[in-house]
């Protein structure tokens, strides 16, 4: 028998810094529910060296990477040199966080961030009886995480999208480039109130997509959009709440951190890489339970 038969796929993560990357527990946590051998390290790229790093690690025999911080937009460029390919997703945000390393010699590069967090949206409006099919989506903030999610937004049949930023150029273009896929937007100041927008009448998903709570902060959002609102989710997470959670606690509303994006973006990328798909909740317990011991430890 062929001993290669039971050889370990190898597949990474790539970052700087990526020390505190949960992407190998989460992944190994995936491979050992499926009986899949499969190896999944970190590695760490100079800030000049992605292509290099990638080179080698195909080289490598490597099947497949993560792409995290700040290495999205390179891994998207990269992919781009023909006659390499991208899904839509990858192409709307110009970014990539997933590659699969075909056989001879090409790469695919996907991004997995928007479909990761409307595959958690949906987890959880299903328990109010909702579906991101018959919601609209207020988004805070116009950067990298929030164009990652846009093309996913339309293909998951989001009814409308609205924009909100600092710098409310940013958020209209994003609005622009939303609508030239076919999915309704517009765009404004942080403050703007809903009355300002021609909105459908449907649930409003909020989903603070700035980096606002990296920094501690809350974005100043107008009080209205939170009384059309049945959801509130945070792409950041911690072991505690974020401060954008926090400061809801007072409204009965359903709030989230974006711990569950993380592991949906990740089944996505084990998918793409795989074909097999695996229990999600089941590793997102087990994450949320490492965070929390983490957090204890320090």
């Amino acid at each position: 028998m062929n001993a290669l038969i039971h050889q370990a796929d190898r597949y990474v993560v790539i970052g700087n810094p990526i020390a505190h990357s949960m992407s190998p527990f989460i992944h190994s946590n995936f491979a050992a529910q499926l009986g899949l051998p499969l190896q999944y390290e970190r590695v760490l790229a100079p800030l000049d060296g992605f292509a290099q790093t990638v080179a080698a690690l195909q080289a490598a025999g490597v099947k497949g990477a993560n792409v995290t911080v700040p290495f999205k937009l390179d891994a998207f460029a990269l992919a781009s040199a023909s006659p390499n390919s991208l899904t839509p997703a990858a192409e709307f945000a110009q970014a990539a966080n997933t590659l699969k390393f075909n056989a001879n010699g090409t790469v695919l590069a996907d991004n997995t961030d928007g479909g990761g967090l409307c595959r958690d949206l949906n987890r959880q409006l299903n328990t109010l009886g909702l579906h991101l099919e018959q919601c609209q989506v207020l988004m805070i903030g116009a950067g990298g995480a929030a164009s990652g999610c846009v093309a996913a937004f339309q293909q998951a049949g989001v009814q409308h999208l609205t924009v909100l930023n600092r710098t409310v150029d940013k958020a209209r273009q994003l609005a622009q480039r939303a609508e030239a896929i076919d999915l309704p937007a517009a765009g404004g100041g942080l403050d703007t109130p809903p009355s300002h927008f021609d909105l459908p009448g449907t649930p409003v998903v909020i989903v603070n997509a700035s980096s606002s709570s990296l920094k501690g902060d809350v974005p100043a959002l107008h009080p209205d959009w939170y009384e059309r609102a049945v959801l509130v989710y945070d792409m950041m997470y911690a072991a505690e709440p974020t401060a954008f959670i926090r400061s809801l606690s007072k409204l009965d509303l359903p709030c989230s951190d974006g711990l569950g994006m993380l592991v949906f973006q990740a089944q996505l990328a084990f998918e793409v890489w795989t074909g097999q798909s695996p229990n999600a909740l089941e590793t997102l317990t087990k994450v949320r339970q490492a965070l929390l011991a983490k957090a204890k430890q320090q």
